[in-house]
């Protein structure tokens, strides 16, 4: 687990993460470190960050077709 400073939107999620550092409107957090940098589908229950995987699918399939351009710029 690593902490991190993170920036909670109006929905709950994270929508921001920061390096280790204090800085307003940011609260510190623990975090797998596979979760740092995802945003928009991550809670926080009791200071640790929490994947909610249906809002992550939600997120993937609502941008389904920037995946699919990234991806054909990247691979070809």
């Amino acid at each position: 687990m690593v902490k991190a400073f993170v920036k909670i939107g109006a929905d709950g999620y994270v929508n921001e993460w920061v390096a280790p550092k204090a800085e307003d409107g940011y609260v510190l957090i623990e975090s797998d470190e596979s979760l740092v940098t995802n945003i928009d589908c991550v809670n926080i229950i009791n200071g640790v960050a929490v994947l909610d995987k249906t809002k992550q699918e939600e997120l993937q399939e609502a941008n389904k077709d920037l995946l699919e351009q990234l991806k054909k710029e990247i691979y070809g």
